[in-house]
């Protein structure tokens, strides 16, 4: 996948004000999606979630949702953190936003233009594949940290300001995206 088409799908690159921070960031999903087996027309179909039955949001919506988020409260919340004298970076909350389920490139398989999970998604779940392709692709540790602990391996451990940000945003858009539809059975 080149830039351009990364654009296409995500137009809220162009919001990470640091170019190098930008062409990483661009290269840890391109990583993602090389390594997943994903090409411009598979990635569209990919799910957000096979745990709950006929979830109808995909990857792309999911990401695009999380970050429009981010982007917003950023925007109107950001002054708490500057009347705290709590520094923030707007730039890895957009960022966090559009990497934070990378890992969901590796833990999914399209298969016979199916969907399934991968050998080894439970060994990697999204959140430590995904750190693991940040690492990879040169992404700051606070990227990595923020992709590894945006799920449930979040709860109990440290998060950055950015972190927690993206990681609480992330769960209120997939919750509602979810509402209503059954779990999928295991």
């Amino acid at each position: 996948m080149t830039d351009n088409e990364l654009e296409e799908l995500f137009p809220q690159f162009a919001c990470i004000a640091d170019g190098s921070l930008r062409q990483k960031a661009q290269r840890a999903m391109r990583l993602a999606a090389q390594r997943g087996g994903w090409d411009w027309e598979s990635i569209l179909k990919c799910p957000v979630t096979l745990n709950w039955t006929e979830c109808p949001v995909t990857w792309v919506e999911h990401v695009r949702d999380v970050t429009d988020a981010c982007i917003q409260a950023f925007a109107q919340q950001e002054k708490y953190f500057r009347q705290n004298h709590v520094p923030v970076s707007r730039d890895l909350v957009v960022a966090g936003a559009l990497l934070h389920d990378i890992g969901k490139l590796t833990e999914f398989a399209h298969v016979d233009n199916q969907v399934c999970h991968s050998r080894n998604y439970q060994l990697l779940r999204h959140p430590l594949s995904g750190a693991v392709i940040a690492h990879e692709a040169g992404l700051p540790d606070e990227l990595v940290h923020l992709i590894a602990l945006h799920s449930f391996e979040g709860e109990k451990s440290y998060q950055t300001v950015e972190s927690n940000f993206v990681r609480k945003l992330d769960m209120f858009v997939f919750e509602n995206s979810v509402w209503g539809l059954q779990k999928a059975k295991s």
